[in-house]
């Protein structure tokens, strides 16, 4: 069997020398919203083996090289970039009695090896688990009206269990509904459970170390317009930032900013903070996943967002600067 598509929820776990003046400020409208993320593979990845039997023996895939992280780009030289498509392609060769070849992806370089399969009663088997994308949730950190984009997350979306080196650029981007929040624990990062929506809000052009970013297609009922700071603006002391804990409501979680690194080019981390308001700790007891892209706010303006979280000290967080995430917008 094929296995369709895992699921993960998005913030890095344990996973700027100071401007002089402000490059990239913009007046955006306000995030916090909580967005579920489909991203899509170029081709189908192969995200582990099982074991089938063969003319009686045992056989897995990984005997023959096959391994987690490969993408699936062609089945005997016929493009294939979904799981349908690639069950469909399968089938019909396996059906016209033909031998099956498939063309891989490894390190950017292609290499064919043959797929075996274990027939029975027309049904058939690869001993291939494989997914056609990426799922998550995450946080709308703003939408640019000058230019119709959006910024989310701060950081890249990518599936940490593979060992695969490509990077996914484009998908779309939905609205999301939080169910509950499984709270963090020292050692053990909390996660905020939520539904994808049905609403398509966003088409995403670009994931890279930075964030997730795209063109919006509908903006949700929160449209405050804010200017944003520039690196030489923001100080240590109270900020705030905002992001879902429940449903679509937008909570305020009050924080102290403890130190800010000076970065004179894009880099992560350059604010690291605490949560201090304890109406939120009592429901996370500190940053969890899916908070990554909440908006940081401080003395009215957007200076950042959430990204990482200190897996030793889970009150602990990391935010990216926002001129960071302006300046990754193409």
């Amino acid at each position: 069997m094929l296995l369709k598509k895992l699921s993960i929820t998005l913030i890095t776990v344990v996973s700027l020398i100071l401007p002089s003046f402000s490059v990239f400020a913009a007046e955006v409208i306000l995030g916090g919203q909580s967005i579920g993320i489909e991203l899509d593979y170029d081709g189908v990845m192969i995200t582990g083996t099982y074991d089938i039997s063969i003319d009686n023996h045992k056989y897995n895939p990984s005997s023959d090289g096959y391994l987690s992280g490969d993408l699936i780009v062609k089945v005997n030289d016929i493009r294939v970039d979904s799981i349908s498509l690639l069950m469909d392609t399968v089938e019909k060769e396996i059906e016209n009695k033909h031998s099956i070849s498939l063309t891989l992806l490894r390190n950017q370089k292609e290499i064919t090896k043959e797929l075996k399969f274990q027939e029975n009663n027309g049904q058939f088997t690869t001993g291939l688990y494989v997914q056609d994308g990426l799922t998550g949730i995450g946080t709308m950190t703003y939408y640019n009206p000058a230019t119709h984009h959006f910024g989310a997350l701060g950081h890249m979306m990518c599936d940490v269990s593979l060992s695969s080196d490509a990077v996914v650029k484009k998908g779309s981007v939905y609205n999301s509904y939080v169910k509950k929040i499984n709270p963090s624990q020292n050692g053990t990062p909390g996660e905020k459970v939520a539904d994808i929506g049905s609403i398509q809000i966003g088409t995403i052009y670009d994931n890279n170390n930075y964030g997730i970013y795209g063109q919006y297609d509908e903006l949700t009922a929160n449209q405050q317009i804010i200017s944003t700071a520039s690196i030489d603006e923001i100080k240590e002391g109270e900020a705030y930032f905002l992001t879902v804990l429940d449903g679509h409501t937008i909570t305020k979680c009050s924080i102290n900013i403890t130190h800010l690194k000076k970065q004179s080019k894009p880099s992560i981390k350059g604010i690291t903070f605490e949560i201090t308001d304890k109406k939120v700790l009592s429901l996370t007891n500190g940053i969890v996943q899916g908070m990554s892209g909440s908006p940081i706010i401080q003395n009215g303006k957007l200076i950042g967002c959430v990204t990482h979280v200190d897996i030793n000290n889970v009150h602990q967080g990391y935010g990216l600067y926002i001129d960071w995430m302006l300046e990754n917008d193409k």
